[in-house]
């Protein structure tokens, strides 16, 4: 197996990548979604985007032809002035049914007073109690990531639009929906929403690891492949290196995505899961150094034998 450096690598940072599969909504203005089946509430593209126009109702959406135990959603989300109480999220493990139960699902809401997005929640509908982070200052338009594993969903939030996740709520439990089930997308009111992106793989830092000079930094990789190759990679972006669209790596083609091909590899367990180890130098020149990592599957039946693509995961290192 080939080593590392991380030494004299140019930065290259860009915008959100698309994924396994993505969708932005660049269809006609009205009441039909291509590729999409409207679960619960009404739904439309305006400009671009979609939105509920079915008022003060939990609405779902989900993504034709998609269906996960786990999994990851990013997408845009926009505030709208026409409302206040509102929200934009999430749904997993959904049953494809009108009804506002038995799924996961997470929000980016305002809760009234200043006009914006000002706090972020993680649900099981309707099973106890939700989790939530503030959104200190509040936002108007946010980058939102949903996350499901194993027994367990939760949001992040980039508010500031920088790439970068700052924001989590804390993991909510799950206590009765571990199925498989559709993926998609929730509202209230009139939020607004774009730039749908999906992974059938998850990739996340293990409990307790640290990206800390001279130590390994492990990861977490979940597919749903037993037993299959798996391919690491680290980059100092996110712009996306395309494959067959519209799947896409989730990172940059840069000095440091070429030095690391090849160098982490193995295979998933039959769970599909998989540790990736990150061994970082013991080099004080090192800290503060942003780096994304991401993760897939080899299939040479598929194009460019890539086969599940989990979304990178930032550190920063320590």
């Amino acid at each position: 197996m080939r080593t590392l450096s991380f030494a004299a690598l140019a930065l290259a940072v860009g915008p959100l990548a698309a994924q396994v599969d993505r969708d932005d909504f660049s269809y006609p203005n009205g009441a039909v979604v291509p590729g999409w089946t409207q679960q619960r509430g009404t739904w439309q593209v305006l400009n671009g985007r979609i939105s509920a126009t079915s008022g003060a109702l939990w609405a779902y959406i989900t993504k034709d032809g998609l269906a996960a135990t786990d999994s990851v959603m990013d997408g845009e989300f926009f505030y709208s002035t026409a409302t206040t109480v509102q929200f934009a999220g999430f749904t997993s493990r959904h049953p494809g049914t009108n009804l506002d139960s038995n799924l996961l699902m997470v929000k980016v809401q305002n809760n009234g007073g200043a006009a914006d997005f000002d706090r972020c929640f993680a649900y099981e509908r309707a099973i106890g109690a939700s989790t939530f982070v503030d959104i200190a200052g509040g936002t108007l338009q946010c980058y939102g990531r949903m996350i499901t594993l194993d027994g367990e969903c939760w949001m992040e939030l980039d508010a500031d639009q920088d790439g970068i996740y700052e924001l989590e709520t804390p993991h909510k439990a799950v206590t009765a929906v571990f199925g498989s089930g559709l993926v998609g997308m929730c509202a209230y009111q009139t939020s607004e929403m774009d730039n749908f992106e999906y992974f059938d793989g998850v990739l996340v830092p293990q409990p307790g690891a640290a990206p800390i000079i001279g130590t390994t930094y492990n990861l977490a990789l979940d597919v749903p492949s037993a037993n299959v190759p798996w391919l690491g990679v680290l980059s100092l972006g996110n712009a996306g290196v395309p494959l067959d669209a519209p799947r896409a790596l989730p990172v940059s083609l840069d000095a440091l995505f070429i030095a690391s091909l090849g160098v982490f590899v193995g295979q998933t367990d039959a769970a599909g899961k998989a540790t990736f180890g990150i061994p970082i130098p013991n080099n004080p020149s090192l800290v503060g150094l942003g780096v994304y990592a991401g993760a897939v599957t080899i299939d040479t039946a598929l194009p460019f034998a890539v086969g599940h693509i989990a979304n990178e995961s930032f550190f920063r290192i320590q």
